[in-house]
């Protein structure tokens, strides 16, 4: 970690960064560590060599579908490890306090395509392909693709690229909104980390109660202007608000601490 941003990768190169049960595993614990570390305001997470990540292990997938064919349609615990560890990922990068940052190199398909999702930006290459992936295997999504791309694209958007699953590469992925910046290969883990400072450098009450609200779309507007109220009083109470107006009045900008 440095200044405050970090960096988690997704290190089987070799698989495409498959999500295989273990590799699962190995990244649920990474984000539950990143919850714990105080240190922590910004995450970037990327894939190690060519892809982001080419999704979850199809290995996996086919004795998931062979359990369930061979029962009565409902497979054991064992076997639907994976699913179960996908959605404790997604959940644990969706939930996090600090913003989370994309930086998709290479293609992000699937299960992959639903991770990169999960985070709050995304930062894509000039080699960047999306792969809906599922509809050609007969599947239906998982990962929260389903909930997050409408609230990414907007629903007019989302229900077309679900039902139609086109490929879509870096520039039709700007154009919908799905990556806010497009950048050649060699710049994309510069330009994710640049920005990644940038906002580690944000007062972390703002940034943390940001993320919350934009989370609460199920609220009425007055439920929600009770919830950005409270929220606002208690900021007014942290050192930082106090640095913010101290350093406004002397015209230095100021340096947050987060207390």
């Amino acid at each position: 970690m440095s200044e405050g941003v970090a960096l988690l990768s997704l290190d089987r190169p070799e698989s495409g960064n498959a999500l295989t049960h273990a590799v699962l595993h190995e990244l649920a614990t990474a984000v539950s560590g990143l919850r714990d570390d105080p240190g922590v305001r910004v995450v970037v997470l990327t894939g190690a060599g060519r892809d982001f990540c080419l999704g979850g292990s199809l290995d996996e997938l086919e004795r998931l579908a062979g359990d369930v064919r061979a029962g009565d349609g409902r497979p054991d615990e064992p076997a639907l490890a994976p699913v179960r560890a996908l959605a404790e990922v997604v959940l644990g990068l969706a939930t996090l306090e600090c913003p989370v940052i994309a930086a998709v190199n290479g293609q992000a398909a699937g299960a992959g395509f639903s991770l990169a999702l999960a985070c709050d930006m995304r930062i894509a290459s000039e080699k960047t392909v999306f792969h809906f992936a599922y509809g050609m295997l007969g599947c239906s999504t998982d990962g929260a693709m389903s909930w997050f791309l409408p609230r990414v694209v907007g629903p007019s958007h989302a229900l077309p690229l679900l039902l139609e699953q086109p490929v879509l590469r870096a520039a039709a992925a700007l154009r919908l909104g799905l990556v806010s910046a497009v950048v050649p290969p060699d710049d994309l883990m510069s330009v994710a980390l640049r920005r990644a400072r940038a906002l580690a450098r944000s007062a972390p009450h703002s940034v943390r109660t940001a993320k919350r609200l934009v989370g609460q779309g199920s609220l009425s507007l007055a439920d929600h202007l009770r919830l950005e109220h409270d929220y606002f009083v208690r900021g007014l109470m942290t050192e930082d608000v106090q640095r913010g107006l101290n350093a406004r009045n002397s015209g230095n900008w100021p340096e947050f601490h987060g207390n």
